[in-house]
């Protein structure tokens, strides 16, 4: 009851498709999808081909992570994390590109780190940080050296953690709490460091960075308000420049406005960053539509979120089924012309992947007020 309580999944015990993630790296899009069933299937560009990972230790699957530069996937589960490998050999691209062969599979573990709920590798890969239901602490391991450590985020809390998030500079690591508020830490190779308490009363239900890591942006348990804490100028302070940071309201998503259409939203469930920065999508609690907003970046202060498109299932309507979404991932593919184009795959409770493109022609600016105060 308590993974399906600080789910970011829509209706956890029963969807179909719990959670996505994209390989980093990957010269082509390569996709991890959980199912209902505990097994993790491995989707190529094309969606048709795919490998299955499945094991019995491998029970109540929260979370996936593919690691960088290498054809590894990390995957928390109620044993921990189970990291699968290929047996394949070859160049480093060969090898992310054809992860669908044989694997196998080892289980990192530590006493009481179980029913893991998040996890995030570092930049090169050589650093995994996982947070758990059994315990207040995280751990890094480093897989390649066979090696641990065990740290607090908050020694002040007496909660576990339920959300990890690296800023995309990798300086700093958000560490959500699975009752009340959260802490920002920094990790890097060399050092840790409590930073400090993000002044929020409740749960965070959702967050990310904007790829510019100067905005977190943060929903809480049960509001219909997207924050941010944003970093202001730094100032001097005994001659070094120390970031400072505020809380500050972007929108309330109660009612929204797109194209000159009204809709009531309510409460977001999870939120999805744009890999180019431009675009954030929403999954609201009982509705059947996805948001897709634009971020635009502001002289001083959090982004300026503008709603653009409410994005339905585009599978089969022949059902008398409720039709919405579960969970979604943004990925970006490189195209022939070496640009990379936005891709938004969207998991709905039917089971049909849909597969959103984003270019100026199906998500354009639209004027006027946006959101209903």
């Amino acid at each position: 009851d308590c993974l399906a309580r600080i789910s970011q999944t829509q209706d956890w015990k029963t969807a179909a498709f719990r959670y996505m993630d994209f390989h980093p790296n990957s010269p082509s899009l390569l996709m991890a999808l959980v199912t209902t069933e505990d097994t993790v299937l491995l989707y190529n560009e094309s969606f048709e081909n795919k490998s299955c990972l499945k094991d019995l230790d491998q029970k109540h699957i929260t979370c996936v992570a593919f690691r960088p530069w290498s054809q590894e996937l990390a995957v928390g589960c109620s044993a921990g994390v189970c990291l699968w490998m290929s047996n394949r050999r070859s160049q480093l691209y060969r090898q992310i590109r054809h992860i669908q062969g044989t694997h196998h599979m080892r289980i990192l573990e530590e006493k009481g780190h179980t029913y893991v709920t998040s996890l995030q590798w570092n930049e090169d890969g050589t650093i995994l940080v996982s947070a758990s239901l059994g315990s207040k602490h995280i751990i890094l391991w480093e897989p390649d050296y066979q090696q641990k450590m065990r740290l607090i985020p908050d020694p002040a809390s007496k909660s576990s953690i339920s959300l990890l998030r690296f800023s995309p500079d990798f300086k700093e690591i958000l560490c959500a709490s699975c009752s009340n508020g959260a802490s920002v830490c920094q990790l890097d190779r060399s050092m840790w460091r409590y930073l400090e308490q993000v002044p929020i009363k409740g749960r965070i239900q959702t967050a990310v960075w904007t790829t510019c890591s100067s905005h977190l942006l943060f929903v809480k348990e049960g509001s219909t308000r997207l924050y941010s804490r944003t970093k202001e100028e730094e100032v001097l302070l005994l001659k070094r420049p120390q970031p400072s940071w505020r809380i500050d309201m972007v929108a309330n998503m109660q009612e929204v406005c797109c194209s000159g259409e009204w809709r009531h939203c309510g409460q977001p469930l999870t939120i999805a960053m744009d890999p180019l920065g431009n675009y954030l999508a929403v999954i609201f609690k009982h509705q059947s539509f996805v948001l897709l907003c634009l971020l635009a970046p502001a002289r001083r202060g959090p982004p300026v979120t503008t709603p653009v498109k409410f994005i339905e299932c585009d599978g089969d309507a022949m059902t008398d089924a409720e039709v919405y979404p579960t969970c979604m991932a943004f990925a970006a593919v490189r195209c022939n012309n070496f640009e990379n184009k936005r891709v938004l795959v969207i998991c709905w409770s039917t089971t049909h992947i849909q597969s959103f493109a984003i270019n100026s022609q199906n998500a354009i600016e639209t004027q006027g007020p946006q959101f209903m105060d």
